[in-house]
């Protein structure tokens, strides 16, 4: 999907979550308020932002309502998103940049029952499988390539945001975050040696999870801000994993209708998908360049861009850099 065609549509309802009444900056989060963003979440309740000289306001997301577009077109300063997101939109014109890179493996996992005889991506061929589309199918798309399957040769369903079509049995294969969908399985009984993971590592196709993006105007006019935002996140993500307990009562505190048993689970699911790659080096919120060149690869292969962008340009670790050295380790021992 062109970086042009994508639309924006109004979100009703949502609530901004804000440390003054009058917010300076924004961070649009790529989703609803959840565990998923505990480090911001804390940053802001704790006064993290404001400590550093920023007056943030966090706002939710959906499934028309994306960071990417929003932080481009100037309507918010900072988003939460992905390497494949600020590609794709350099590629198509947009000067987004990556400031601090969270996940280091994909977000998503694809699982199957092991009843289905599924073991491995090689298998999949006569199989079927449930993905979400507007751009998050091309990673097991890419796995299928990899693995020299047809895609013709494969049932793909455009899944919904739930597992309820997964566990009725409509498709055999469904494509999880593991912060959310894979925890709603687990809820079900479902036990992990009854599953069969399906790992974009594996495939050497992984879409690498979850960073801070803003623009290069904003790099360039308030890089004191972004600096901050950086150094405030980073540290709120450190408590978040720290105590997953306490951070999940400040993440229901602003959505009541969580559960906090559920949000504990989430908050370690997404320890789990930052505890990988160069974070278990003390390198927590570093962007890695040969994960950026995968991620490109999968986009060019799929035609999603037309052609290569400067990588160096999509990314920059100098506000990293300057981040307290403490809060670049985090817990990492489950």
């Amino acid at each position: 999907m062109k970086f042009g065609s994508w639309l924006i549509a109004a979100c009703a309802g949502v609530m901004a979550l804000s440390t003054g009444a009058t917010a300076k900056e924004t961070m649009r989060l790529e989703w609803v308020i959840q565990g998923q963003f505990a480090g911001p979440l804390i940053a802001l309740e704790k006064g993290y932002y404001k400590e550093a000289g920023v007056d943030m306001e966090l706002l939710p997301a959906g499934p028309d309502l994306k960071p990417a577009i929003t932080v481009a077109q100037g309507t918010d300063s900072f988003g939460i998103g992905h390497p494949n997101q600020v590609i794709s939109a350099r590629a198509n014109g947009a000067p987004l940049v990556t400031v601090a890179q969270f996940g280091h493996r994909s977000a998503s996992v694809y699982i199957a029952r092991k009843s289905t005889g599924i073991k491995t991506i090689k298998d999949m061929k006569g199989h079927s499988v449930g993905l979400w589309f507007g751009g998050d199918e091309h990673e097991f798309l890419a796995m299928l390539r990899a693995a020299s399957i047809n895609q013709d040769d494969v049932k793909i369903i455009n899944q919904g945001f739930d597992i309820i079509a997964w566990l009725q049995g409509d498709y055999e294969v469904m494509q999880a975050a593991i912060y959310n969908e894979l925890q709603q399985v687990y809820a079900q009984g479902i036990k992990k040696d009854e599953l069969v993971f399906l790992d974009p590592t594996a495939s050497g196709v992984a879409m690498v999870n979850t960073g801070i993006f803003t623009s290069e105007q904003i790099i360039k006019d308030r890089p004191e801000v972004v600096q901050a935002v950086v150094s405030a996140t980073m540290r709120g993500w450190k408590e978040a994993l720290a105590n997953p307990k306490a951070a999940a009562e400040i993440v229901v505190k602003y959505n009541s209708e969580l559960k906090v048993d559920d949000q504990v689970k989430q908050i370690e699911a997404m320890g789990e998908l930052f505890c990988s790659g160069v974070t278990l080096e003390g390198k927590f919120g570093e962007s890695v360049m040969s994960e950026w060149e995968t991620v490109q690869k999968v986009l060019l292969d799929a035609k999603l861009i037309d052609t290569s962008i400067d990588l160096s340009k999509g990314f920059t670790n100098a506000f990293w850099e300057k981040a307290p050295a403490d809060d670049k380790t985090i817990n990492c021992s489950k």
